[in-house]
């Protein structure tokens, strides 16, 4: 039985020839794009990550010249093996192809990740020199029952100034820009509080340090005023700073623990006094502590002494000349390191773990509740641990205690290679948290040293001490204040160690 079977018309033949051109065309298309496209766009990729990653390299300045010139030449040689076998040869076999495109791929992304920590690492240097002058921040105080509401309500009005403040004509200047008054110097704090207490003035003008000050002190003058204007004065830092080669020559930088609760441009009491005593071609270190309540003649100064802490009320360079008239030494740097901002390292690392010799509530964060015993906190409680004084005897002392044991802890837990993947967050999370007048070049000469030498360091600790007394002090007037007067006997000690560190070598050549 036969069937017929209708052949497909000429209209349905060239309807089925046009769409097997278009599947051919489009997998043609398809397997240009698989073939020469993506390795194109790939290269390209994989190039710019090369390049970008070389530039940061050279911007940091780690490696020796032969070093850059290596790893350059080796991201030549791998750029050309991927353009060759992915775009130009066309008799590379599939399993070749395939390799090369796998090497490219983990070169784009070893490039790209380099380039991110590199990257961190130059703006982190950058962030933390540089800086030519500090602030100190004011406030203008009237009296809560009196009738002034605005700065410009001072305007012709007669308002206190502390005449000791070696920035005094500054400050007047600063102010004198915003409305026109008469200036009423006091010698000490007590005179200017009893001034604005007795109407000799409309207004007075105090620091932050000040102001704190008042709060641990004068609780009752703090809540009779109000503030009703805040500003800036610039403190320029010392120009001639007695540079060395830092990757060959002893030399010595004052490290400044601030508690500013403002930025670690602002001037601020410091609560952490060390002098670092580094030798790059012996490769050791010597820390001098020095307690933040020594009773020290100011730089410049003359008559009653002050409190070494209060130094840094008058900015960091301050502090730095002070401590080198007491060990009679030449400071070649400063460092200062903020603890208000540091501390947010901590969470970056997970937490440490810190051993407190006593259980307290902290005074600073009630939610922070220490125990006798090793314990792990977070960043906020690693604040208010660093920031304790109040639970504790000996007071302010304990308290710096407490702010090298973070340190410490800190660095050892960030010195731990497991969290080498995080160092480019760690950075992020440092900056704003260190101020020094090294240089970039001075930097990256000293680390590039370094990692060439690759030896141990040595770390030696000493502390000057004292006997407690209470005294009245240069910056805060007749009030007698908790102060240590200073051991000589210590501070002789220091000096000949000083001495023995500055030396080329231990044999004794200079």
């Amino acid at each position: 039985m036969s069937k017929n079977i209708a052949k497909p018309s000429k209209t349905t033949k060239k309807i089925h020839k046009t769409a097997k051109k278009a599947n051919q065309a489009e997998t043609k298309n398809a397997g240009k794009f698989s073939r020469v496209i993506i390795p194109v766009i790939l290269a390209s990729v994989q190039l710019i990550t090369s390049i970008a990653f070389i530039s940061a390299l050279k911007k940091l300045s780690l490696l020796q010249g032969w070093q850059i010139t290596l790893v350059t030449i080796v991201l030549i040689l791998l750029e050309a093996l991927t353009v060759f076998k992915l775009i130009i040869s066309k008799k590379a076999k599939s399993m070749t192809k395939i390799a090369v495109l796998v090497i490219s791929i983990l070169v784009t992304i070893s490039t790209s990740i380099g380039f991110r920590y590199v990257r961190n690492a130059v703006s982190f240097i950058e962030s933390i020199t540089g800086a030519r002058y500090e602030t100190q921040t004011y406030k203008v105080l009237v009296l809560k029952s009196g009738q002034y509401n605005d700065i410009k309500q001072l305007n012709t009005q007669h308002i206190g100034f502390l005449s000791n403040n070696p920035n005094y004509g500054n400050t007047v200047s600063t102010l004198k820009n915003t409305i026109n008054f008469t200036e009423k110097k006091y010698d000490e704090l007590g005179n200017l509080i009893a001034g604005i207490n007795d109407y000799k003035v409309s207004a007075i003008t105090l620091t932050d340090s000040y102001l704190e000050f008042l709060e641990e002190n004068d609780a009752e003058f703090i809540e009779k005023t109000k503030i009703i204007y805040s500003f800036e004065v610039r403190i320029d830092k010392e120009k001639d700073v007695k540079r060395v080669n830092v990757a060959t020559e002893p030399f010595i930088i004052y490290i400044s623990g601030s508690d500013s609760r403002i930025g670690i441009n602002d001037t601020a009491r410091s609560d952490v006094n060390i002098v670092a005593v580094v030798n790059p071609k012996e490769s050791k270190i010597l820390l001098v502590s020095i307690p933040r309540d020594y009773y020290v003649q100011l730089h410049g100064t003359t008559g009653t002494k002050d409190k070494l802490t209060h130094a840094g009320i008058y900015g960091t360079e301050m502090s730095k000349n002070t401590i080198a008239d007491l060990l009679d030494v030449n400071i070649n740097y400063t460092l200062k390191v903020g603890f208000s901002t540091v501390i947010k390292v901590v969470d970056k690392v997970g937490g440490i773990d810190i051993d407190s010799d006593q259980a307290f509530t902290a005074h600073s964060n009630k939610s922070c509740k220490f125990i006798k015993g090793t314990q792990h906190i977070d960043s906020a409680c690693a604040l208010a641990f660093a920031r304790e004084r109040y639970a504790y005897a000996t007071g302010d002392r304990h308290r710096g205690e407490n702010q090298q044991q973070v340190i410490t802890k800190l660095i050892q837990k960030v010195s731990d290679p497991h969290y080498l993947t995080r160092w480019a967050d760690i950075l992020d999370a440092a900056k704003g948290s260190f101020e020094t007048n090294l240089t970039y070049e001075e930097i990256t000469d000293f680390m590039r040293y370094q990692l060439a030498e690759l030896k141990k360091w040595s770390v030696e600790s000493i502390s000057l001490d004292g006997t407690g007394a209470m005294l009245p002090t240069y910056s805060m007037g007749s009030r007698k204040l908790y102060v240590m007067l200073p051991s000589q006997s210590t501070i002789d000690a220091a000096k000949a160690k000083i001495s023995e560190y500055l030396k080329q070598d231990t044999a004794g050549k200079e």
